[in-house]
């Protein structure tokens, strides 16, 4: 599930990082009793018992057991010296009304574990500071960390030397000397406990309604002080809001601890939690009001979170929202600019964004089968939504009563959707069904449908904020755009478009730019309308591109330049297929575009002029179109998966008198600390319609197969940026596409460039990083991955009768990757004797070195999902 949700850190650990439980002997009234695995999951087993368990009666189950635990992969293990021990013991699964409960541990999905008393007691050198569920029973202990409390607290403002977010401090040395700890709680489903010698502790009490006081602690790292300097505040203001809205907190302490940056979030257990290091006080507020509310749902009343996680984290986050407006009104969580938006706001956005496009799950789906995103977005966000209806109908004051009726009915005895739903109608004494209903259903709540329009300006942090906190129907997007080439120079113009989040079923944009570089309009434009079958077929989408820019400049001999453009507009379908597993990190997809292109070309011309006694020649420069159509079909399958992803695509285009059919295959070995080797194949053929003739070859020649990254003149189809689409000199020369063969060397300069054919090629591309610890640029303060290159590859040409290269070829060196893979740089270092020759004897010895080395820009391949493979919008 860990691979499935984008890490690989456990699938490529250790073995000493690993942890496990073993030494387990089971004995039911001190008799052994025989155990079962079970077939599918290493962490269950079946105690049989040596007679049957009558109604009434019971039995003693004991076994020793020894834990290792493990680096903190997910919620708990270690990391340095600093400890989380939770699931650490043989946990008994739940037997309710509907059966057995045994489930595995996985990192999305919690628990459900049956309420007991836990008598624990903790054996540790004396220099560790415990936090644990429950009264500490060591009235010496307890003392000492009331005394540290309240010397840290004549400090809490004074600013701490360290605020860094990740604290492991280095080793300290464990005392000699060893103390035991003793813990007592009852009616508790769980027992964790957190050790690290460099915890600060604040300790205060809280006082409840019914008069009852409770102790109440925070425990923090010393880089965290700034940001928990008040979290005793947040801790009761947690408790004693949700005391009164659901029900008394029925236990004697409540505390929250910092864990390493590791433990990546935060986690409940009964009377504690867990909670990563922050950078903001704010957040880490809702995070501490988050997980202490997790008391409630989780703690006291015990659901099956893993079959139905709304009924603990979506009830939750409907409570955080109460609390977040009793605490902060409007103000939000996340500062942007001089405004803020809260969490929920941001949460609205993506889950309506998921609904629109048919990407989201019905609120009641079992914790393992949501996809990373859904998981957050359906079970925590629109649950609180979905509550917020109810609380609507029911009116404010019924609804609390019927909570609380809910809370006090239920608790220590495990509800299901059915009592939640009957407690509600009973104390209500309204009908709940189609409020209910809602719970199995996709698609945005009623009465909550998007509506209106609002106008955007993204460069006013205040228009964004005020997107984010209404997220109307429509949005019209309207910024400054700026753009450069050779040829244009520099660009400016405005952008005026409808593409955002969530997306609508039809999408403009339309961006006119005036070229300081040739004095004219050019721009770009998109039109796309999707629709949803939600069948076969998950979207359709028919699109309308259109494009205008410089792509060449002619000097004349008086000095002044004339510029030559292109323009094309290309309509297209696309069909994206759909997938069976909402969780399948495969995306398919079918695509047609017909290309319709005008090109302008130079025509040069001179006249003379007898002007006695001189003859006087006269150049004359002007520019003629050409009109050409390309048809192409592309089927397309990647899957974005985190362990060893690929992609597979076939692309068939159809242009006058030829066909070219190429293949591109990638595919991703990950290494097991860090970056990976990127394997790349392409086999492609050219076909002439009719008979192979040498107009044909000539005309065709920018369509041909190369070996080489193509160069601006041979992207037919325009699809990629190019700073000097059609220079043979200096840096834009330097620039190549990688396609085709996709070799770093270039032998532009020859008529016929090493490698090219109008028959077939075949190329293998292996790309691989290199560890930081052998990466020379590491030492730099930016990150610049470095990777090796290595390309090999043949074509038709070289395997004639009479040809005399070599059938295979080959080029390696270094590649440098800027800016997410967008900017490559390429320094061939090895390469066959063939571009050696080339080299040698075509590029002048002064700055050879450099004018080797090439590079390409890929903005034509962004995708939301290379920056999350859940953004499937």
């Amino acid at each position: 599930q860990a691979i499935e949700n984008g890490s690989t850190k456990f699938y490529f650990s250790n073995k000493e990082d690993r942890g496990y439980i073993n030494r387990l002997e089971f004995k039911v009234n001190n008799q052994t009793a025989s155990v079962e695995d079970h077939p599918q999951h290493i962490d269950i087993i079946k105690v049989n018992l040596p007679a049957p368990l009558a109604p009434g009666e019971k039995i003693d189950i004991t076994t020793p057991f020894h834990v290792k635990l493990p680096y903190n992969f997910s919620r708990g293990g270690h990391d340095g010296q600093s400890y989380q021990a939770t699931q650490w013991y043989p946990k008994p699964a739940v037997y309710d009304r509907k059966g057995w409960h045994p489930i595995p541990y996985l990192d999305q999905g919690e628990f459900y574990s049956e309420f007991g008393n836990f008598d624990v007691r903790i054996t540790v050198p004396k220099n560790y500071i415990i936090a644990a569920t429950g009264d500490l029973q060591n009235e010496d202990e307890k003392k000492m960390l009331i005394t540290g409390s309240e010397v840290l607290q004549k400090n809490l403002h004074v600013p701490s030397k360290n605020n860094s977010a990740n604290d492991l401090p280095g080793l300290i040395e464990s005392s000699p000397e060893l103390k035991t700890l003793t813990y007592k709680q009852t009616n508790v489903h769980d027992f964790a406990w957190f050790a690290d010698k460099t915890f600060n502790v604040l300790h205060d009490t809280l006082k409840l309604k019914s008069g009852r006081v409770i102790d109440v602690y925070s425990f923090f790292t010393p880089a965290q002080h700034k940001f928990w300097r008040n979290s005793l505040r947040t801790i009761k203001d947690a408790v004693l809001t949700r005391s009164e809205w659901i029900g008394e907190y029925p236990y004697n302490v409540v505390t929250a601890v910092q864990g390493p940056a590791s433990f990546g979030g935060g986690m409940e257990y009964p009377t504690i939690t867990i909670i990563s290091p922050e950078s903001n006080e704010k957040m880490l507020d809702f995070v501490i009001a988050h997980e202490v509310g997790h008391n409630w749902f989780y703690g006291v009343l015990g659901t099956n979170e893993r079959k139905h996680p709304w009924m603990d984290e979506g009830i939750n986050t409907f409570y955080d929202n109460r609390y977040s407006k009793w605490k902060y009104g409007e103000e939000g969580e996340i500062k942007y600019g001089t405004s803020s938006f809260s969490i929920r706001d941001a949460e609205r956005l993506l889950f309506q964004s998921k609904a629109v496009v048919k990407k989201d799950q019905p609120i009641n789906t079992q914790a393992e089968t949501f996809t990373n995103m859904n998981y957050d977005l359906v079970a925590y966000y629109k649950t609180g939504a979905w509550l917020e209806l109810i609380e609507k109908k029911l009116g404010k004051e019924t609804f609390d009563k019927a909570m609380q009726e809910y809370y006090r009915q239920w608790q220590f005895k495990h509800p299901y959707p059915e009592d939640f739903k009957n407690v509600l109608e009973t104390v209500s004494g309204q009908n709940l069904d189609a409020e209910f209903t809602l719970l199995d259903q996709k698609g945005p709540l009623p009465g909550l449908e998007r509506q209106g329009t609002k106008i955007i300006f993204p460069l006013s942090s205040k228009a964004v904020v005020s997107y984010l906190r209404e997220t109307p129907k429509n949005a019209l997007i309207i910024s400054p755009v700026f753009g450069i080439n050779s040829y244009d120079k520099a660009m400016i113009g405005i952008g005026i478009t409808n593409y955002k989040l969530p997306s609508s079923r039809f999408q403009f944009l339309l961006a006119p730019l005036y070229s300081t570089g040739a004095s004219r309009l050019n721009g770009l434009g998109k039109l796309n309308y999707s629709f949803y079958p939600d069948a076969f077929v998950r979207k359709i989408d028919l699109f309308l591109n259109a494009s205008s820019f410089s792509m060449n400049s002619f000097e004349k001999d008086d000095g002044s330049n004339i510029t030559a453009s292109f323009k094309k507009i290309v309509p297209g379908i696309r069909f994206t297929l759909n997938q069976k597993d909402p969780r399948s990190n495969i995306h398919r997809y079918i695509q047609w575009k017909t290309f319709s292109i005008n090109e302008e070309a130079f025509r040069i011309s001179y006249d003379s002029i007898f002007n006695p006694p001189d003859t006087i020649i006269e150049q004359s420069v002007n520019t003629i179109s050409d009109e050409r159509t390309l048809l192409q079909l592309k089927l397309v399958v990647e899957n974005f998966r985190a362990l060893y992803p690929y992609k597979a695509e076939l692309n068939l285009e159809h242009g006058k008198d030829f066909i070219r059919t190429a293949f591109t295959g990638n595919y991703f070995f990950n290494y097991p600390k860090e970056g990976g080797l990127n394997l790349r194949l392409f086999a492609g053929k050219f076909f002439y319609l009719g008979a192979k003739t040498f107009s044909k070859q000539f005309s065709t020649d920018r369509y041909h197969l190369n070996m080489t990254g193509a160069s601006g003149y041979e992207d037919y189809t325009y699809s990629d940026y190019f700073i000097g689409r059609n220079k043979f000199d200096k840096l834009p020369s330097q620039q190549i596409m990688v396609r085709d063969g996709g070799f770093k060397v270039r032998t532009d300069l020859y008529a016929d460039k090493v490698g090219k054919t109008d028959e077939w090629l075949a190329a293998i591309n292996l790309r691989t990083s290199i560890p930081s610890g052998l990466n020379p640029l590491s030492v730099l303060p930016v990150k610049i991955p470095l990777k090796l290159f290595l390309d090999i590859g043949t074509y038709g040409d070289a395997w004639k009768k009479d040809a005399e290269a070599d059938r295979f070829i080959f080029d390696a060196g270094l590649q440098l990757s800027l800016f997410a893979n967008t900017l490559n740089i390429y320094v061939p270092v090895l390469y066959s004797s063939i571009y050696k020759d080339y080299i040698q004897s075509v590029l002048e010895k002064k700055g050879r070195l450099w004018k080797t080395i090439s590079f390409s820009i890929d903005i034509s391949n962004f995708s939301l999902r290379k920056i999350n493979r859940d953004l499937d919008f």
